[in-house]
């Protein structure tokens, strides 16, 4: 009896071992569990290399991998048609080096809003507008600081995670962030241009 199996392959695929196997890159459905089992198991590639590393792989060597292994299957893939899978070693950063770089990127990420909101605040003269709305409603002018510019920065912090839905360890709503799409958008765009070039590499060994 001729069985079916159902892959669902990722885009992309991060592993910490050498030894990369179907079950690591994609989604097996079947009906038959033994079978399933057994693609699942079955083995795409060893990397060889102790750095980190990563390699663009058809879903057609999937398809012939599964037919060599189970002969008179059906393969029907619901995923991807090309797939890049990315390997790192284990123990191969210390944990103060991923952590400062944890620490600059915060930093980075801090003192750079906080550059751009100052030079948009200035740019639009902030400062003076609040003068002048605080002459024309009270009559007098401005002293100093006083409760418009408070409201407005706390408006601004009110803003900020409302807008990134994210404060601290929490999240408003279970909606992704602005941050995490655009993260996921780029994520994608880098997959797409690693296979773009991975194809075109490819074709044109087989021009020469």
């Amino acid at each position: 009896m001729s069985e079916t199996i159902y892959l669902n392959v990722q885009q992309s695929s991060a592993i910490t071992r050498p030894v990369v196997r179907i079950d690591d890159v994609a989604e097996v459905y079947c009906e038959n569990k033994s079978v399933k089992n057994q693609v699942q198991k079955l083995v795409i590639t060893e990397f060889k290399s102790t750095k980190e590393f990563k390699q663009v792989f058809s879903t057609c060597l999937l398809i012939e991998l599964i037919t060599a292994a189970i002969p008179n299957c059906q393969v029907v893939s619901l995923g991807e048609t090309d797939f890049i899978v990315y390997y790192k070693p284990v123990g191969k950063e210390a944990l103060w080096k991923t952590r400062l770089k944890c620490l600059l990127v915060g930093l980075l990420a801090f003192f750079g809003a906080a550059f751009s909101i100052m030079t948009f605040n200035t740019d639009v003269t902030t400062a003076d507008l609040f003068d002048q709305l605080y002459e024309l409603f009270t009559g007098m002018p401005a002293q100093g600081p006083g409760i418009l510019q408070a409201t407005y920065a706390l408006g601004l912090f009110l803003g900020i995670i409302l807008f990134f839905n994210h404060g601290g360890r929490y999240k408003l709503t279970n909606d992704p962030s602005p941050l995490q799409v655009q993260m996921r958008q780029y994520e994608q765009s880098v997959n797409q241009a690693f296979i773009l070039d991975a194809e075109r590499n490819q074709e044109s060994k087989d021009v020469d």
